[in-house]
């Protein structure tokens, strides 16, 4: 089992609590369930919700998380998230591999692992319990759609961020993926920082007729995860800066970098502009069906790969960054087609 040493003498743990603490992550390494082996890569459906994740977490006083990783654990659990082998699926994929995690009332959560830009970090969770059994019995309770946390936190050196989680989830009831995505300023503001997870409480949804919500509370317990971000930057850049006309303004493409499994594009507008109370964005020049003169979400963009298969990135992340539908190398990818423009991917050095 792999720690941080360092880690442990800034936080002042005794050579009997390291010693404790050590043989606690060595026996929930060796009890895990093992990864089930996917007989093709695996589609997942995030739920994004958008917003300021607020937790009503206390930690008890005198109370410390540790720096420990275990990345072996890590890159297994990436490899059933992303499908493929552990052995190359930090490469694969882009994301490092960290295998931190945390035990309460028989569960245990791990971050998986991390990709981090400039101005965004992602992080993959996976939530099992340690006897392997399932969280619900689907022939009892079929009308359970997906699991999740009843709250969710995220701070960097003790200041909420900002930006969107939600579950990633199949039909396996035995455990679930967590994805929360981190919006930052610039990489100078966060790197090296403390980034602090809190998970509150393992609820089901259910889907049953024309209700779809919480169905019940499966597990209560509080999960704390507390590790140094750092840059992981593995994406590779395409040329970028075209103006765009759109309406009556202009787009400007400031940059679009892939890895295998994640987005991240950025673009400007040459004028403000203008929200209405619902979120419509207003836009002279462009009349919808009812003609009136504004769209809601820009240019939708379209990733085009050199065999024609075309992905929807709105449909498949948020906003302009997310995770792709599946691994897909730099090499198959053939353009990115943006308010109605197609940009051929023209990979920089």
């Amino acid at each position: 089992m792999r720690h941080y040493n360092k880690a442990l003498d800034a936080l002042r743990f005794t050579e009997e609590e390291q010693t404790m603490l050590i043989q606690k992550l060595t026996q929930a390494a060796q009890t895990a369930p093992q990864p089930k082996k996917r007989r093709h890569p695996r589609k997942v459906i995030c739920i994004a919700a958008v917003a300021a994740c607020i937790l009503a977490f206390t930690a008890a006083a005198g109370a410390v998380v540790g720096y420990f990783a275990d990345p072996e654990v890590g890159r297994a659990r990436l490899a059933e998230f992303f499908g493929g082998s552990a052995g190359n699926i930090e490469t694969n994929t882009g994301f490092v591999a960290s295998g931190a995690s945390d035990t309460d009332h028989g569960v245990t959560v791990t971050l998986d692992g991390v990709y981090a830009d400039e101005q965004t970090a992602y992080a993959i969770f996976s939530v099992a319990k340690e006897d392997g059994t399932p969280f619900v019995d689907l022939q009892e309770q079929p009308q359970t759609d997906f699991l999740t946390f009843e709250q969710v936190e995220s701070r960097l050196d003790g200041q909420i961020i900002t930006g969107s989680w939600g579950p990633c989830y199949d039909t396996d009831m035995t455990q679930f993926f967590f994805q929360i995505e981190m919006d930052m300023s610039s990489v100078d503001q966060w790197e090296g920082k403390t980034a602090r997870f809190t998970f509150s409480n393992i609820i089901s949804y259910m889907h049953e007729g024309n209700y779809a919500g919480p169905d019940q509370t499966l597990v209560k317990g509080d999960w704390v995860l507390e590790v140094p971000l750092e840059s992981t930057d593995t994406a590779v850049y395409a040329q970028a800066g075209q103006v765009i006309p759109y309406g009556n303004l202009n787009v400007t493409i400031d940059s679009i970098a892939f890895t295998p499994s994640f987005y991240h594009l950025e673009w400007h507008f040459d004028k403000e502009m203008i929200f209405d109370d619902d979120m419509n964005l207003y836009l002279d020049g462009i009349p919808d069906e009812y003609d009136n003169e504004y769209y809601t979400e820009g240019g939708s963009p379209i990733l085009t790969l050199k065999d024609g298969t075309t992905y929807d990135l709105w449909q498949i992340g948020h906003a302009n960054t997310g995770l792709l539908p599946e691994i897909i190398p730099l090499e198959e990818m053939e353009s990115i087609t943006i308010f109605g423009q197609t940009i051929p991917l023209v990979w920089e050095n």
